[in-house]
């Protein structure tokens, strides 16, 4: 999604919360970013019961509400989370009991639930009454990743707002305005967003580089040293592997690409170009570019075929290309 489509989203998501009475009673925030989603719900929510309006998000001082409401503090928001794999009928019940009693403190009281999509069956049928006649004292925001898994008639019941996940050159802005220098930012940047807040960006960005240094070397000293062994040992490990680490090899490959047509400029991962440069020289950029399209496009699981001969054989079918 382009910058423009994003800031028309949120001018329209501050539009709705701006005129609390006019908010829909339940809200579905769909996007492919948890961490963006549950953002974007929690700044609704602060816009909702705030009387400052949400100030925490400009440059006023926020008030204490805006403050309580960000920690989760305030007695009128409620927020609803899975355990452990599923979000248990238990907290629904919960919620509806928070959804029907009047405001403390606000004018409003907010239910704020997310990963919608760990919603099981008998959960998400408790909850349509809810989302149909949410009542007069009560808002719903629900987010999610796949919305496809939802029920139908949850669906029907929200208004469907899409949240894109912030750009690459946002993110890097926001990590250097934390005092990252550029390339740490640029990096940072490169990771998925959903536990940024759990974990020191420091040992991320560390593990990160040491693993795209380990995919690196494997593929140095077998697509330029000519051995399969390395590239049979990186399948195995990617194989393996979450769904960044196919990707780094991806985008590796690409690099090596560009490195043969004599791009290195434009390549993602400069930090290693004298090793990138020596694969990429080893081996015709077609092929290169080639094996990167399959990596991309990896098995998700084995039910698209085993990962581990996916990346095996277009490691060893580079390793073959002249």
């Amino acid at each position: 999604m382009t910058a423009a489509a994003t800031e028309r989203t949120t001018a329209l998501l501050d539009r709705l919360a701006s005129r609390a009475e006019r908010f829909p009673g339940a809200v579905l925030l769909v996007g492919s970013s948890a961490a963006a989603l549950e953002r974007e719900a929690r700044k609704i929510a602060r816009r909702l019961l705030c009387e400052c309006g949400g100030a925490a998000d400009r440059d006023a001082e926020p008030c204490d509400t805006c403050r309580r409401t960000a920690a989760g503090a305030h007695p009128d928001l409620l927020l609803v989370e899975p355990d452990g794999v599923s979000i248990k009928i238990d907290r629904v019940r919960e919620a509806l009991a928070f959804a029907a009693g009047r405001p403390y403190e606000a004018k409003r009281r907010i239910v704020l639930l997310l990963h919608a999509e760990k919603l099981g069956v008998e959960s998400g049928n408790a909850l349509l009454k809810a989302l149909e006649e949410p009542g007069a004292y009560v808002h719903w925001i629900l987010a999610t990743t796949r919305p496809e898994s939802l029920l139908t008639t949850i669906l029907s019941r929200c208004v469907i707002v899409p949240v894109p996940p912030p750009s690459r050159a946002e993110r890097a802005a926001a990590w250097t305005e934390r005092g990252f220098p550029p390339e740490d930012s640029e990096e940072l940047a490169r990771l998925p967003e959903e536990d940024e807040e759990d974990r020191d960006p420091a040992e991320r960005l560390a593990r990160f580089r040491e693993r795209r240094e380990r995919v690196v070397l494997a593929l140095q000293a077998g697509i330029a040293g000519g051995r399969p062994a390395p590239l049979v040992m990186l399948a195995d490990e990617i194989g393996r592997a979450e769904a960044r680490h196919p990707e780094l090899l991806a985008e590796v490959l690409a690099d090596a690409a560009l490195a043969a047509a004599g791009s290195g400029e434009r390549m993602r991962h400069r930090a290693l170009a004298g090793p990138i440069g020596e694969i990429g020289r080893s081996r015709p950029g077609e092929a290169l570019q080639a094996a990167a399209v399959r990596a991309a496009d990896a098995p998700p699981d084995s039910r698209r075929g085993n990962r581990r001969l996916h990346f095996e054989s277009l490691l060893l079918t580079l390793l073959m290309a002249n």
